[in-house]
């Protein structure tokens, strides 16, 4: 399911699990022990798929309307006070949903093009980069340094309130929605 062409190298050992394990350990050496947590649970969720032969779930599709209520929910979290423990629980309890959907339909898609998403690898290669040199370069790495942003410093203003938050989350969980649909119309694993 990692890497369905990967028949060398065992699943523990294939490039997206690892870059998942290496992440959380990095969060958490960082000082950031909730996120170095998420990203060891996704790596924990990832290696019991690997380990277990789960059953498919239904063919269904979410309704349309599905993504139109992402509207007014995320106009009312992107009102809610950033950072608290009712945001906290909306976003935790948007993710293992989306997980579990992935973990179950994933990879039975067909091979892509290189030329489709090269570009798109390049500019997140390029913008991992921007984000590692910026914080290996900050003095304090728990306070934004206005010499070297990192990406979440630059965008801080623009989504800490109002209207430009309210697009943040109501793009997020509608993108969210549209990938669940896709995923439910995708063709089903197979090993």
């Amino acid at each position: 399911m990692l890497e369905p062409e990967a028949t060398t190298r065992p699943w523990w050992r294939t490039k997206p699990f690892l870059i998942i394990v290496i992440a959380g350990c990095f969060h958490i050496g960082r000082g950031a022990p909730v996120d170095g947590a998420i990203f060891l649970a996704t790596a924990t969720a990832l290696a019991i798929a690997e380990l277990t032969e789960p059953s498919p779930p239904p063919a269904t599709d979410l309704p349309p309307a599905t993504a139109l209520a992402a509207v007014p929910a995320g106009w009312l979290v992107a009102n809610w006070q950033p950072g608290t423990a009712p945001v906290a629980v909306v976003v935790a309890a948007t993710g293992p949903p989306m997980l579990l959907l992935a973990l179950r339909t994933g990879g039975g898609a067909e091979r892509t093009d290189v030329g489709r998403w090269w570009p798109w690898a390049a500019v997140g290669v390029a913008v991992c980069l921007w984000e590692l040199a910026s914080f290996l370069q900050q003095s304090d790495p728990a306070t934004a340094d206005p010499d070297h942003p990192t990406l979440s410093a630059v965008l801080e203003p623009l989504f800490a309130q109002g209207p430009g938050r309210a697009a943040m989350v109501v793009g997020w969980l509608a993108a969210g929605v549209l990938l669940a649909r896709l995923m439910l119309r995708a063709p089903r694993c197979t090993r």
